[in-house]
């Protein structure tokens, strides 16, 4: 990638070439297809079992546990990308397509060595026009408890990166790296992904690491790895800088600036991301590469939701932050069953069945998250309820609900249910994430 003043020039792979293995997470083969595009294309997914598009954007990512994941048309979701597509970066890439047969791209030996050994083999291809680079040109900062992150001017992208863990030898880790020709490949490539050993048994509960050994990641024991040795004295930091690299490319061109990070993961560096594309990433972006506020009709709705006429309550998501906030609207007419007897001749929409609304739409944010698949939600508590002026036929209800905070297979949730700009209820909602079959009952 070669820079001409305030542009960059575009690069992609001169032959397409292809490879498979299983995910980390699922444990589900996965084949995937890499391909050279013409300039202008930007960095493009495709689910190639489901025909379905997915837009790579920091507004994209629906989830980021252990790992990023990204969801597009159809309900499509890709997770586990990052180090792939720190190799993107690593190797100045700009157009290329990614057709992937599943959900999860293959871990390999859990580092990006093996990604850089098969975009060496398909050769690189400098490409006529320019990349007009996203610049940070002034400070940002973003703190969340004990992590901090910064992103402030530079003339090419800097990773200051700095990690923190109570096992010896990895309580303080510091790498600075800079994005220059081979320097992701010496420095960065083959730091692999780890685990605790503590960690180990609640990651299985939580149906994680279904295809994890210790072949493709570096499990930590309080003595020390346990399937050593380190490739890097430091490799830990290391891949965290490969992790953070990966979801910057997220924002699917070049960045030049120096990126500070102290104690972070991929959630933190998806909201620097974000705030990066944000303030300055519109200026010279390819179409492709910015995603809109998210919108999901009735169909992939209900390819989130298990509800069913006539209990399926929304009929539109107009945002969606997964793990944060959703917004969704509910269309009453006269035609709801409820109103047969709710009441003849006066109609109301239930108060319990705009909290049922309210907490379908809320369950959106939850259910969207790849690591929820095929769950349900029970309602498990309703706190400081308030009805303050009455639903009827031909109101449209907005339902604007915020994340309160997710732990394991709890989540809650604050939402109002306006119409015509007036709150009309309001509510705190507890959740249960469950499976299905949980007791042969759901």
């Amino acid at each position: 990638m070669k820079s001409n003043g305030n542009t960059i020039n575009p690069r992609t792979i001169a032959r397409a070439f292809e490879f498979e293995g299983a995910g980390l997470h699922t444990g589900v083969n996965c084949k995937v297809k890499v391909s050279p595009l013409p300039e202008g294309s930007g960095i493009q997914f495709f689910r190639s079992d489901l025909d379905a598009r997915i837009t790579v954007s920091p507004e994209s990512v629906s989830g980021t546990a252990r790992g990023t994941t990204l969801s597009g048309e159809k309900n499509a979701s890709i997770h586990t990308i990052e180090h792939f597509l720190a190799t993107v970066s690593g190797f100045g890439i700009n157009n290329l397509k990614v057709e992937m047969s599943a959900e999860e791209m293959p871990i390999l030996d859990g580092s990006a060595v093996k990604f850089c050994h098969m975009f060496e083999r398909a050769g690189l291809v400098e490409q006529k026009g320019t990349i007009e680079p996203i610049r940070v040109t002034e400070s940002i900062e973003l703190s969340f408890g004990d992590v901090y992150l910064k992103a402030e001017p530079s003339d090419q992208l800097e990773l200051h990166v700095t990690t923190s863990f109570p096992y010896p030898g990895l309580e303080n880790q510091n790498r600075i790296f800079k994005l220059e020709t081979g320097s992701f490949e010496k420095d960065l490539s083959a730091a692999r992904t780890f685990c605790f050993e503590e960690e180990i048994e609640y990651l299985r509960k939580q149906g994680l690491i279904k295809g994890g050994n210790l072949d493709c990641a570096m499990v930590i024991g309080k003595t020390g790895i346990m399937n050593g040795p380190f490739r890097f004295e430091d490799e830990v930091v290391r891949h965290k800088t490969l992790d953070l690299l990966g979801d910057l490319t997220l924002l699917n061109r070049p960045l030049l600036g120096k990126i500070t990070v102290k104690k972070a993961g991929h959630r933190y560096h998806v909201e620097l991301a974000k705030a990066i594309l944000k303030k300055f990433g519109h200026e010279g972006s390819p179409n492709n590469s910015i995603r809109g506020t998210a919108m999901f009709d009735i169909v992939q709705i209900q390819g989130m939701l298990p509800h069913r006429y006539p209990f399926l309550l929304v009929d539109r998501i107009l945002e969606l932050e997964p793990g944060k906030r959703v917004v969704g609207i509910k269309n009453v007419t006269i035609n709801e069953p409820f109103f047969q007897g709710h009441f003849p001749g006066h109609p109301i929409m239930p108060g319990v069945l705009i909290l049922e609304a309210m907490a379908q739409v809320g369950g959106t944010t939850f259910l969207s998250d790849p690591i929820n698949q095929g769950k349900i939600l029970y309602l498990a508590g309703v706190d400081n309820a308030r009805f303050r002026k009455p639903i009827v036929p031909g109101d449209q209800i907005r339902f604007e609900v915020d994340v309160v905070f997710v732990r394991a297979k709890i989540g809650k949730i604050a939402g109002k249910a306006i119409v015509d700009g007036q709150v009309a209820v309001e509510a705190e909602l507890t959740c249960a994430i469950v499976d299905r079959d949980m007791n042969g009952k759901a």
